[in-house]
């Protein structure tokens, strides 16, 4: 199978979304997803994770091309009912080189006929935006002009949020945002807000080895929308970015934020705060997040991928947590 082909499959599946989309009922609400994924039972899992930077694997430096392989087919071996990618998935998006490797490597993911949800990071808009945007257009085609999207997955909600362009209050992300998280169907137990951009974070900028990246004003002010939001939902929310290469986890107001930036770019390593529930040191964290839904429950495992021996990289779970959705009212 060609690298030209092997892109087709995810626009074979959220065409089957949009499909699903237009036969709803006139009396659906007027804040629709953008796309709907029909088949989906009461138990099924998701991965999650990003920052994978693929290009020349010759080039050490901004992405190790065995650990970015070694997570590509065990997301594949997993068999998810969806991939969510926090962004990053080139190293320089505007580049065709970096996307046919990404081509090349993504094969178990293509192969595997996996539903691929990805959030742009900035790497998708480096060496050129338009040049960025054209080549992942070409790879999402069904995203074509959408920077931003929301998927009606089962009883749980993905939106998909491009924190490369402006997200502040009154901007038009902000309002198409707010308008879905506020318009969510009545069997959503489960929000998924996925960005490349982290609301929290205990990284900080830095022009040193272990160097990382700080949150963001508009990120940081999303994040109190959604503590202010999250007790007027049944859903429970769950806000995913990357950014960062690392792994935290942080709990606000009942608000799940996780950063997974694990897949394959440079590590960060900074020291952890209290306020992280993963306590795991100053240490490097590739791995992918698998999310276990059945019904109203939910239960999350952080999969590390051991390099000690690199004859035997294993992956090991590191961290896990569960959520449960509030009953529904009769």
């Amino acid at each position: 199978m060609t690298s030209l082909k092997r892109p087709l499959f995810v626009a074979v599946f959220i065409l089957a979304c949009t499909l699903a989309l237009s036969s709803q009922s006139p009396d659906a609400p007027k804040i629709l997803p953008t796309f709907f994924v029909q088949d989906v039972g009461p138990k099924f899992s998701l991965i999650a994770y990003g920052d994978i930077r693929f290009t020349d694997p010759d080039k050490h430096d901004p992405s190790n091309a065995e650990v970015r392989r070694a997570l590509v087919q065990k997301i594949a071996d997993e068999k998810p009912g969806a991939l969510l990618i926090t962004g990053d998935i080139p190293y320089h998006g505007g580049k065709q080189p970096d996307w046919e490797v990404a081509d090349a490597e993504l094969k178990p993911l293509w192969d595997a006929k996996t539903r691929i949800y990805p959030a742009l990071g900035n790497h998708e808009l480096a060496d050129g935006e338009a040049a960025g945007l054209k080549n992942w257009w070409k790879r999402f085609p069904q995203l074509d002009q959408k920077r931003w999207y929301s998927v009606q997955f089962g009883n749980c909600y993905f939106i998909v949020l491009d924190s490369d362009s402006d997200l502040k209050a009154g901007s038009t992300q902000w309002e198409w945002a707010t308008s879905q998280l506020t318009h969510l169907p009545a069997e959503t137990d489960f929000v998924f807000l996925t960005m490349h951009h982290p609301s929290y974070t205990d990284s900080h900028e830095h022009r040193i080895p272990g160097r990382g990246h700080s949150a963001r004003p508009q990120e940081q002010h999303l994040a109190e929308y959604l503590e202010e939001l999250q007790p007027k939902l049944r859903a429970r929310i769950i806000a995913i970015a990357g950014h960062v290469h690392n792994y935290e986890r942080f709990e606000k107001n009942s608000v799940t934020y996780l950063v997974s930036g694990g897949g394959g770019a440079t590590p960060y390593l900074f020291d952890r705060s209290a306020n992280d529930k993963y306590q795991g040191g100053r240490a490097v964290n590739y791995h992918y997040l698998r999310f276990e839904i059945d019904g109203a429950k939910l239960k999350a495992k952080m999969m590390k991928l051991n390099t000690d021996d690199k004859d035997k990289m294993k992956f090991e779970e590191r961290d896990s947590f569960e959520l449960s959705a509030a009953p529904q009212k009769k």
